[in-house]
């Protein structure tokens, strides 16, 4: 058997060289650095910093803290990059680093403040082309615009983070989740239902739910079905965001497959053989594979799903 120390090792060292400049992470090799890959970078070497006391690994993810904290604008908003003013949905990225590291929790303050207040554009409920609930409120990726699946997981994870919240943002954005479950099981991107058609489930962004859920305890009739989805799924899936998000979610609800590590092993050695570095998908590929991740996300392992 593959030892699985070994290769992630590999992969935190890899990750660690890709670095865009001292502090931060771009998308791609020679890109500038952003929020989103930098944070997740730095979650996973915090991961593989504690299991393996590499000293690198170690003093990244404050240095990547340090790099974030320079993007946040007065308002608690967090701009993408340093090229980059708008949106802020980085926001929620960012404070679930600095949960993460010591000496930031005035940053973190602000940036919750500001997800607390951010909403997305609703709309009465009537019938239309589309099947959920248009006058529920999450978070968007553009301020002024309608909400989506993946910004309202993912603030929804971050403000649970930091401590326990019944703000009815929270509770509202949980409803929201709850509201665009499809029929068959999981998630799609934004919709559940576009002119009478049921859209497919993303492993990425059912993973993504799940996690908020579990975050908040949320065990509603959407859970199941999902768990259930992404099982058949994530075995014929290698994309590193899809499959690092897909375990993690079914990881919250203890029921991480047994061959996790093998599927995140093989995306691994394909992102290594395609000779294209590929600093955004090995942060996810690093962080899904450590056992610590749920432990930065602020999750505890959830029993399974009961139909409420």
């Amino acid at each position: 058997m593959r030892s699985n120390v070994s290769w992630i090792t590999a992969a935190s060292e890899l990750l660690l060289r890709l670095r865009s400049g001292a502090d931060g992470w771009g998308y791609r090799p020679g890109d500038p650095p952003a929020v989103e890959p930098t944070v997740l970078a730095g979650l996973g070497l915090r991961c593989t910093g504690a299991s393996t006391n590499h000293a690198a690994h170690g003093e990244a993810p404050a240095r990547a803290a340090r790099w974030v904290a320079r993007m946040q604008r007065p308002d608690g908003s967090v701009r993408l990059s340093a090229e980059l003013v708008v949106p802020q949905w980085a926001t929620s990225y960012a404070l679930l680093l600095w949960a993460n590291v010591d000496g930031f929790a005035s940053q973190g303050t602000l940036a919750a403040q500001w997800l607390e207040q951010s909403r997305g554009k609703s709309f009465p409920k009537i019938p239309g082309p589309v099947g959920h609930d248009t006058s529920l409120v999450g978070w968007p990726w553009v301020e002024g615009t309608h909400s989506w699946v993946e910004p309202t997981a993912m603030a929804l994870v971050a403000l649970a983070r930091i401590g326990p919240s019944r703000s009815s943002r929270v509770t509202e954005g949980a409803r929201l989740l709850s509201d665009r479950a499809l029929p068959t099981g999981g998630w799609n991107y934004g919709n559940s239902v576009v002119f009478q058609a049921v859209l497919r489930p993303q492993p990425g962004p059912t993973g993504l739910v799940l996690l908020a859920l579990a975050s908040l305890g949320v065990q509603d009739r959407s859970v199941g079905p999902a768990l259930e989805y992404l099982e058949s799924a994530l075995p014929g899936v290698r994309s590193a965001q899809s499959l690092c998000w897909g375990i993690l979610g079914l990881s919250a609800w203890n029921r991480r497959p047994a061959q996790a590590a093998e599927w995140l092993r093989d995306a691994y050695d394909e992102l290594k053989a395609d000779a294209t570095d590929d600093p955004f998908g090995l942060a996810h590929i690093v962080l899904a594979a450590s056992e610590q991740a749920l432990d930065v996300l602020g999750l505890t392992v959830r029993k399974e799903a009961r139909t409420s």
